[in-house]
């Protein structure tokens, strides 16, 4: 089976070929999907005292012991289509992910609504939504969480781990424009959304408003090209960034920037794909912690380079892939790398089996919940199956 690893995954997940349709008998034009997706993996590191999680917004992760939580999902959507181009699309996603702003929140399956939109369309090429949608900071951000459609099992951290937002609430609207044999798709969008993280054990909690994104992609044959950015303000309120500075809680209103570029390749044999991302955060008040043994002021919370390169090639049911990417927090000057090996077997139209053996720097803020320079390398163990219905 020829699988296309495309980003624009339409609302009712038809990329993947998947639902369940049930025409309202009182109108013909009325119509209901229903389709889901899934994840279910087992995940393990070679280290008993380090925890490896697969974003931010997980403050527990996976030891040396088998760990169910950190790499599984599961998804369940509805599209409810009323023709002449109104619709409205639901999506329910239960993960492990924090749910409260104290250092420790964490639930092994917290179930929350990651789509809930509506959209209006009044030609082929537009679509205006209002309401939850997906923030489109990535190249796989519409897909992100339906594994079967990717050809790995976990996305690459060193990029995906730099952007906390992955829904925004407010409005969107998608143009797709035919260039002869290419077709360019622009996508802004404007609204708010909220964040719950843990970095280096440090909770972070707020909504980002406003939040502003403009994604442009260019489609042409077995290519895709993407480029976008995304501009949030966040207000944080009462923030201690360390017992041991002096000084009282900080209130700063963070400002992000998010620039980011994609490409890739599918011929349906080779696939190669590669993204690039910068993070710059405002300046914390100069005047904050001052005296304290670590000046932080003048300076801001994040400000970060990354990216990633990968490729692989199908042999019949099979997918091997080799993907490595670097991070690089500018404000320290601190590199951190990881490889990753990953191999995909199609069982059947929409079930795949998959494995990854990562390495990952110990000083990797994004992979770790308390990240240990002392670890050097740690080895990351993941199997698991992806599935659509």
């Amino acid at each position: 089976m020829n699988i296309l690893y495309r980003t624009k995954l339409s609302a009712t997940l038809c990329a993947a070929g998947i639902g369940l349709m049930a025409a309202n008998q009182a109108s013909a034009e009325v119509t209901f999907k229903v389709s889901g997706y899934g994840t279910l993996a087992a995940t393990m590191t070679d280290q008993d005292d380090i925890q490896f999680r697969n974003s931010l917004s997980q403050s527990e992760g996976a030891s040396n012991k088998l760990d169910l939580g950190v790499d599984s999902r599961l998804g369940l959507q509805g599209v409810l289509n009323f023709g002449s181009g109104f619709s409205i699309t639901s999506q329910l996603l239960g993960q492990r992910r924090r749910t409260d702003g104290t250092p420790t929140s964490n639930e092994d399956f917290n179930v929350g609504f990651e789509w809930l939109f509506g959209q209006y369309s009044p030609t082929s090429n537009i679509d205006l939504r209002l309401g939850r949608v997906v923030l489109p900071s990535f190249m796989i951000s519409d897909s992100r969480n339906v594994g079967y459609t990717q050809p790995w099992l976990r996305a690459p951290m060193s990029v995906y781990a730099q952007m906390p937002l992955t829904t925004l609430d407010g409005v969107q609207a998608l143009w797709r424009i035919p260039m002869g044999p290419a077709i360019m798709t622009i996508q802004p969008s404007y609204g708010e959304s909220a964040f719950n993280i843990s970095s280096s054990g440090l909770p972070l909690k707020a909504t980002s408003h406003p939040v502003a994104s403009l994604n442009a992609n260019l489609e042409f044959g077995d290519w895709l090209i993407r480029a976008g950015q995304v501009r949030g303000s966040s207000m944080l309120r009462n923030l201690v960034l360390s017992p041991f500075l002096a000084g009282s809680p900080l209130n700063h209103k963070m400002k992000d920037v998010f620039t980011s570029a994609g490409l890739q390749y599918d011929n349906g044999t080779a696939i190669v794909m590669a993204e690039w991302a910068q993070r710059k955060q405002n300046d914390i008040d100069p005047s904050y912690f001052s005296g304290a043994p670590f000046n932080i002021g003048g300076k801001p919370l994040a400000e970060t380079r990354s990216w990633y390169a990968g490729g692989g090639w199908r042999f019949g049911k099979w997918l091997p892939m080799v993907v490595y990417g670097e991070a690089k927090n500018t404000l320290t000057s601190v590199k951190t790398h990881n490889m990753n090996f990953s191999v995909r077997y199609d069982l059947m139209n929409n079930v795949a089996l998959k494995a990854q053996v990562s390495r990952y720097d110990g000083r990797d803020t994004a992979a770790f919940v308390v990240p240990d320079a002392a670890k050097g390398t740690v080895n990351v163990f993941a199997v698991g199956v992806d599935f659509v219905f």
